[in-house]
């Protein structure tokens, strides 16, 4: 047959190991490409990374359908899948391949479990991750229970132990009887639910033997609690069960000993509600679960004092203060900086007025009675007086011959410049005895003392 189906096609995700799927049926006119009777269709479906041993085969679906159910797709995977026609004699050529995501699904068993018994009554359990985790691991279950048969089911008389550690690969069973066989039950976890099939094994527990002497550490000390650490695999028999009982050392030693809570898989035991500046008396207790107890040497701990008085240095507010105090010196530095760095830089017209007239003039002996310095009402009247003038410098404007000796015979200006209507300036020299104006007759001061 050279017939290929049409619009195959995936009507919806039941969940995550089931697809329908869908086609159109074959019209009259395909009968001379199916080349003989139409058997059945026959559907493939495979991962896309993986498409040699994830190869799924749907056969014998009738004739007459026009869709189908698919179980057991790949979970959590980019799938492809394409349809093809069977008849009495042989299979027609697969229609495109459509690709899609299948839904996060429960995981495969977990690999390599294995168990050890651990004292009289514990078993420390080993395994790895499962090989198809169909999705994201989120943690392992565990059951177990004593068995007499091999028919008997575990996980009926102990509640389910629920790991949310997705990286734990080890457990330790407590609390179990000397010498019993159990069966236990590992399970990886995702989203979905557990495992459909877990590794199972089964294992006896030893004789009832009491635990070694345990040593314990204090590793963390404050005001009302400590912490004390152990380690259980230098013991030459560890217990199963770890508690710390402790009191505080008073001088009549009356004091009944506390209980802490009970530990199997930590290291750590947390001792808290505990009085500051206070020394107490600590014991570590190992046991085997049942009745068999064996305490370590008694240490004693002291709990921190507490601060009469408040620490300033770690108050937020004088750090706080430190913090302006140093950005205020860098900035007075800065400052000081560009101060240093512009010294001795400043206007002339501020150095002439600093120093006075007596700074002009003493190379030139003849003229210095006359200077004036400069000044901003000075220098504002020639402005006005150049603006407010005509701007067309003539001799033709001063025609009359007495107004001729205002100008020198160069026709330097030495007098008012404008007309008569403009302000006048006098220049008068001071005598340097009385500081009184003096009036000088002579031709030649009068040249630069003359009215304007």
């Amino acid at each position: 047959p050279t017939y290929v189906p049409r619009n195959f096609r995936v009507l919806q995700m039941l969940d995550s190991t089931t697809v329908q799927f869908a086609w159109d049926p074959p019209l009259s006119s395909d009968e001379i490409n199916i080349r003989g009777v139409l058997k059945a269709y026959q559907i493939e479906i495979f991962r896309l990374d993986d498409p040699v041993k994830s190869r799924l085969v749907i056969s014998d679906i009738l004739p007459n359908q026009t869709w189908t159910t698919v179980f057991n797709a790949p979970p959590n995977a980019d799938v492809g899948a394409h349809i093809r026609i069977e008849t009495e004699r042989y299979f027609g050529p697969t229609s495109p391949v459509i690709q899609f995501p299948t839904r996060e699904g429960r995981p495969g068993p977990v690999t390599n479990l294995r168990g050890v018994p651990y004292t009289s009554n514990g078993i420390f359990l080993l395994w790895d991750p499962p090989d198809e985790t169909n999705g994201v691991i989120i943690g392992y279950q565990i059951d177990y229970k004593p068995i007499e048969s091999i028919a008997s089911q575990p996980g009926i008389d102990q509640p389910s132990i629920l790991l949310r550690d997705d990286t734990r690969r080890n457990y330790l069973l407590s609390s179990l009887n000397p010498d019993t066989k159990y069966r236990v039950q590992v399970r990886a976890r995702t989203s979905v639910g557990p495992s459909i099939s877990p590794a199972i094994i089964e294992l006896t527990t030893n004789l009832s033997l009491a635990p070694s002497k345990p040593t314990f550490t204090v590793t963390h000390r404050g005001q009302t609690f400590f912490n004390i650490s152990f380690d259980p695999t230098i013991m030459t028999v560890p217990g199963s069960l770890y508690f710390v009982q402790y009191k505080e050392n008073d001088k009549d030693d009356q004091a009944n000993f506390k209980t802490s809570y009970t530990v199997s898989n930590d290291r750590t035991i947390f001792v808290n509600g505990l009085e500051a500046g206070k020394i107490y008396t600590t014991i570590l207790v190992a046991s085997d679960g049942i009745q068999a107890e064996t305490k370590s040497d008694p240490q004693m701990v002291s709990t921190l004092n507490k601060d009469r008085a408040p620490r300033v240095i770690n108050s937020p507010w004088f750090i706080g203060l430190i913090i302006a105090i140093v950005v205020l010196i860098i900035v007075f530095a800065i400052v000081c900086g560009i101060m240093k760095r512009k010294g001795g830089k400043y206007s002339v017209q501020d150095k002439e007025m600093l120093h006075g007239p007596s700074g002009y003039g003493d190379n030139d002996g003849k003229f210095s009675e006359y200077y004036r310095a400069p000044s901003d009402v000075s220098i504002k009247h020639s402005h006005i007086s150049l603006h407010n003038g005509d701007d067309r410098d003539s001799m033709a404007e001063f025609n009359d011959e007495k107004d001729r000796s205002r100008f020198t015979e160069d026709g330097s200006f030495i007098g008012q410049y404008g007309r008569d209507d403009k302000r006048h300036t006098n220049l008068v020299k001071y005598d340097e005895n009385d500081g009184f104006p003096n009036e000088y007759q002579n031709d030649d001061q009068g040249k630069y003392l003359s009215h304007l």
